[in-house]
């Protein structure tokens, strides 16, 4: 204990930057917490599918989800998630990639989704993205 407080009289400068540094990182890790799930690109959203056999859960209309949809997706609108949670509470202890249309729908069917203990990630740009990625899409059922 006297060598850290040695250190730090002799080291002032140092022993400052580092504190800053510190409290820097748990600020970033808080805001991080904060904001909830992080964004995936189409590239990511492939990876975790054929790695870790990631859950995709396309949150737009069954409609619109029949026009083309994520290979394996499972169809929730967004509008019924709540009500169906028992739909996927099998991958309660997984990551689940949500998927809207655009992204923006996504961000709010994850805090949902956290605030039940799960733990979503957004594919960011939504079903655009993964068609501008040109990622490959099947249609109907």
């Amino acid at each position: 204990m006297q060598d850290i407080l040695l250190f730090i009289q002799h080291h002032l400068m140092l022993s400052a930057a580092l504190a800053i540094i510190l409290v820097i990182l748990i600020a970033l890790e808080f805001i991080k917490i904060k904001r909830g799930a992080s964004s995936l690109t189409p590239s990511q959203v492939v990876q975790m599918m054929n790695r870790q056999n990631t859950p995709v859960i396309d949150l737009r209309s069954f409609d619109t989800f029949l026009l083309g949809h994520i290979v394996g997706a499972i169809s929730i609108p967004a509008s019924e998630l709540e009500t169906k949670l028992k739909k996927i509470e099998k991958f309660k202890t997984q990551t689940i990639v949500l998927v809207c249309g655009s992204g923006i729908e996504s961000s709010k069917a994850a805090a949902t989704l956290i605030k039940h203990g799960y733990n979503p990630q957004i594919l960011s740009g939504g079903m655009q993205a993964w068609r501008d990625a040109e990622m490959p899409i099947v249609k109907g059922n």
